[in-house]
């Protein structure tokens, strides 16, 4: 009996162990998507997983603190090959450099197609040069590839609207809307829908 509780012990430190870094990411882009940017920027330690560092250099972002954003972007260098082409890339949108932006994504992609942030990553320096039907696509992938990334889906919404392709936005606002209900961007995407269905 001892043992097999001993056992059980362990077995649950280890199932917490495992668990504790993806709930603790998990929170931090719950926060985001509720707008607590500062939240997210003082629950982030340095060594927190790619995911979650990414997600704090964005709340950087919201927070025009341009400066610490480029230091967490620069953090995701350790993190392997990809990663590190999404942080050279959101330094780039930083900086305004679209072009680099653009090119450092890409590199990311083809580094690892399945990672949702280098998909979001290209998407949002696609956005920044309004090429808005290829950032809709980035977007839509990275959905495709995390579907609980809230952001994902409201950049694809708002990609697709740009680009006049209002059936394929409301699909991706929906998403959004059931994701994140607490998120800022709330109101504005009710407004677009509203509108759109008003027609």
């Amino acid at each position: 009996m001892n043992s097999w509780v001993a056992r059980t012990v362990v077995f649950t430190a280890a199932v917490t162990a495992l668990i504790r870094p993806v709930a603790a990411q998990d929170d931090i882009r719950k926060l985001f998507e509720s707008g607590k940017y500062k939240e997210v920027v003082e629950r982030t330690p340095g060594d927190s997983p790619a995911e979650a560092r990414y997600v704090k250099a964005l709340a950087y972002r919201k927070l025009d603190q341009n400066d610490q954003a480029k230091d967490t972007f620069r953090q995701l260098e350790g993190a392997g090959d990809a990663w590190r082409a999404v942080g050279e890339s959101g330094i780039a949108l930083v900086d305004g450099n679209t072009d680099e932006a653009v090119k450092a994504a890409r590199t990311a992609v083809e580094r690892n197609g399945d990672l949702a942030e280098a998909q979001f990553q290209l998407g949002r320096a696609l956005d920044a040069k309004n090429e808005n039907a290829e950032a809709a696509d980035a977007f839509a992938k990275a959905a495709e590839r995390s579907p609980q990334m809230a952001y994902a889906h409201y950049q694809a919404g708002m990609s697709f609207y740009k680009a006049k392709r209002v059936d394929k936005m409301a699909v991706y606002f929906e998403n959004f809307l059931k994701l994140a209900p607490n998120a800022p961007e709330k109101p504005a995407v009710q407004s677009i829908m509203k509108t759109v269905r008003g027609r």
